[in-house]
C-alpha cells in the first residue's frame, strides 16, 4: 500500500479533513459549542484522521491498479455498450427515466420551494424585483406560469412544464456523462456502476422534480464540466474549435446567470487553464472566455442591464454571512466587550435589533440575525472594521461560529444525533403565504408526496448504501479525495488541481455557504457535487493510472 513511497506530503490532506471532522462533530450540539471535552476532541481527531488516511491510501492502491480497457470492450456485441452514438445515449436515457418514474409519478405536479415562491410573487409584483435571487430565472419562472395560465388556466401546470424539461435535459446529460467517461477509457462494468448509481439513487429523481436555481443551474454546470472535460483530455484541441468556444463560453454564462455563485466556480476554471498542459493558443482562448464571462456577470450585467431592466442589486448582506454570524456570536457569548457605539452600529447596520441578537442567535444557520436587507448599507465598511476587530479579539469564538455553519460538510451526525443525511423535500409547503392569492393551485401537498417520501427514507436505511446519503461525503470527503489523487508525487501537480476546479471551486463555495446541517437547503448546495463527482474522479482516477502505466 506504501509501495514507492508514493503518499509523500499529501497525506496532510486526510489528516486535515480529520480534524475538520473532529470540530464538525464537536460543534454537534444544541449551542454549537467546541472543545467543551478537550479530551475527547483529541481522541475523535486521533480516530477521524486515521480513518480517512487507511481511506485515501486504500482507494488510491486500488485505483493504481485500475484496468482502462473501453476500446477492447465494445467489440462485443451487448445490450449496454457505452458507445458514442445517439443510440446508446438514448437507451442509457430510457433506462434512467424508468427508474425514475415511480418518483415523477407520486411528486406531481412537481415540488416548489419558498425561493420560487419569492420569485413569482416579484413576477407578480407583490415584492420589489431585486437580484436577491437572479433575476433570469425570475423572468423564465414568470413566463412558463403565464403559460400555464394561459393554456391551463393553472400557473403550477405551466411550471410543470418546465421541470419536465427540467428532468429531460438532466436525464439526457447523466446518460452522456456515463457515455463519456467509457470514452476516456472507463471499464464496462464500472460504468454499469456509474449508470446504476444515475438510475437509482433517489436523491437525483426527487431534486429534479423539484424547483430551484440550483436544479436548473446545474444542468448548464454539468454541460460545462463535459466540455471542460473535453478540452483536457483532447490537450485543448476543442478550445481552438468555434463550437467548443462557443459552447464553453454560453454554458458557463448561463450557469453564472442562473445561480450567481457560478461565477466563481466557472470563472477561476477557465482562467486557470494556464496551469493546464495546453498549447498556447488553447490557453489563450480559455483565460479569454473566462474573463468574458467575469465581464459579463460583474459589470455589464449590474451595471447596464439590470438598471435598464429596473432589477436593484441583491443585498450586501448575502456577501458577509459569517462575519455578521461571528459578530451575533460576539454579542452572544462576549457581549460585555461590546460599546455603546458598537452596539449602535450594529442596530444601525442590521434589520434586527442589537438587544434582541442573542435570543435570535441559532449556531446552525445565521438567516435569523442576517435577514434579506440591510438597515443601512452605508455602514458596510464600518461593520467590517468591527468584524475585524472581534475577529482578533475572539478568534476562537468566530472559528466555533463558522464551524458551526459549516459541520454539516464535516461530520456524520446532527445536533439531536441523528445520521447526518440529505434531505429532500417531497411537499411545497415552504412557501411565502402571499403566493396563495396569486397561485391559489400551489400544490401544498404533492399527489402522492408521502408515498414518495416513504420510499425515498427506505432506501435511505438500506446499510451500506447510506453511506451515498451522507451529505458530508459529496460535500468534502470526495472534493478531498479527488485533491489527494491529484497532489500525487511527481510532475504537474498544479496542472491536475487546475483539471479539477470545477471541484475545487465546488467545495470552496461550500465553505462559505451560511447553513449546512439543517432541512433541505444542504442538498440542493451539494446537488452541482453529485451531477459531476463520477466525471471528475474518472478524470483523476485515469490520470492517476497513465502515469503508472508510463513508469
Amino acid at each position: 500500500m506504501f509501495k514507492n513511497n508514493r503518499i509523500g506530503l499529501r497525506i496532510v490532506i486526510p489528516v486535515i479533513l480529520g480534524i475538520m471532522f473532529a470540530f464538525g462533530d464537536d460543534a454537534s450540539n444544541s449551542e454549537g459549542k467546541i472543545l467543551t471535552l478537550r479530551t475527547a476532541f483529541f481522541y475523535k481527531a486521533l480516530l477521524f484522521c486515521l480513518l480517512f488516511v487507511f481511506l485515501f491510501i486504500a482507494v488510491d492502491s486500488v485505483v493504481e491498479k485500475m484496468k482502462w480497457n473501453a476500446l477492447e470492450e465494445n467489440r462485443e456485441a451487448r445490450f449496454l455498450r457505452y458507445e458514442w452514438t445517439i443510440k446508446s445515449v438514448l437507451k442509457n436515457a430510457v433506462i434512467i427515466f424508468i427508474c425514475w418514474f415511480p418518483y415523477i409519478f407520486f411528486l406531481f405536479p412537481g415540488v416548489y420551494w419558498s425561493d420560487t415562491s419569492k420569485q413569482l410573487l416579484i413576477h407578480y409584483g407583490v415584492e420589489e424585483f431585486t437580484d436577491h435571487h437572479p433575476f433570469a430565472l425570475t423572468y423564465l419562472f414568470g413566463a412558463f406560469a403565464d403559460f400555464g395560465e394561459q393554456t391551463f388556466g393553472n400557473p403550477i401546470l405551466g411550471l410543470h412544464c418546465l421541470i419536465v424539461l427540467q428532468l429531460i435535459a438532466a436525464i439526457m446529460l447523466l446518460s452522456v456523462t456515463v457515455l463519456y467517461t467509457h470514452k476516456m477509457g472507463l471499464s464496462r462494468r464500472a460504468c454499469h456502476v456509474e449508470l446504476v448509481f444515475f438510475a437509482l439513487f433517489p436523491v437525483l429523481p426527487v431534486m429534479f422534480c423539484s424547483l430551484a436555481k440550483d436544479t436548473i443551474s446545474v444542468l448548464f454546470l454539468m454541460a460545462f464540466c463535459l466540455l471542460f472535460v473535453e478540452v483536457i483530455r483532447t490537450k485543448g484541441a476543442i478550445a481552438t474549435n468555434p463550437w467548443g468556444i462557443g459552447g464553453l463560453f454560453l454554458c458557463g454564462l448561463l450557469t453564472c446567470l442562473t445561480k450567481k455563485a457560478g461565477v466563481y466556480v466557472v470563472v477561476p476554471s477557465l482562467v486557470l487553464a494556464f496551469l493546464m498542459v495546453l498549447s498556447k493558443k488553447a490557453k489563450a482562448i480559455l483565460i479569454s472566455v473566462g474573463m468574458a464571462v467575469a465581464v459579463i456577470m460583474l459589470i455589464l450585467i449590474p451595471k447596464c442591464i439590470m438598471p435598464a431592466l429596473g432589477v436593484e442589486p441583491g443585498g450586501k448582506q448575502e456577501s458577509i454571512p459569517f462575519a455578521i454570524q461571528q459578530v451575533a456570536h460576539d454579542i452572544k457569548y462576549n457581549g460585555d466587550d461590546m460599546t455603546e457605539d458598537e452596539k449602535g452600529l450594529v442596530s444601525d447596520f442590521l434589520t434586527i435589533d442589537y438587544s434582541k441578537i442573542a435570543d435570535s442567535y441559532d449556531p446552525q444557520i445565521v438567516d435569523p440575525v442576517k435577514g434579506t436587507k440591510l438597515k443601512d448599507e452605508s455602514l458596510f465598511g464600518d461593520f467590517i472594521k468591527l468584524w475585524i476587530k472581534k475577529t482578533v479579539e475572539h478568534p476562537l469564538g468566530h472559528f466555533e461560529s463558522w464551524i458551526g455553519l459549516v459541520k454539516g460538510w464535516f461530520g456524520f451526525q446532527n445536533n439531536d444525533g441523528s445520521p447526518n443525511y440529505m434531505v429532500v423535500c417531497t411537499e411545497s409547503a415552504w412557501y411565502y403565504d402571499p403566493i396563495m392569492k396569486y397561485v391559489p393551485q400551489w400544490p401544498v401537498k404533492a399527489s402522492k408526496s408521502d408515498t414518495a417520501r416513504s420510499i425515498y427514507n427506505m432506501e435511505q436505511s438500506v446499510p451500506v448504501v447510506n453511506v451515498l446519503f451522507s451529505r458530508s461525503l459529496w460535500a468534502s470527503i470526495l472534493p478531498c479525495l479527488m485533491l489527494f489523487f491529484a497532489l500525487r508525487p511527481g510532475k504537474g501537480k498544479l496542472g491536475r488541481v487546475a483539471s479539477m476546479m470545477p471541484v475545487d471551486m465546488s467545495f470552496v463555495y461550500l465553505l462559505l455557504v451560511p447553513v449546512s446541517g439543517m432541512g433541505g437547503e444542504p442538498t440542493r448546495y451539494v446537488l452541482q457535487m453529485i451531477c459531476v463527482a463520477p466525471l471528475f474522479l474518472t478524470l483523476m482516477a485515469k490520470s492517476r493510472s497513465q502515469e503508472n502505466a508510463e513508469e
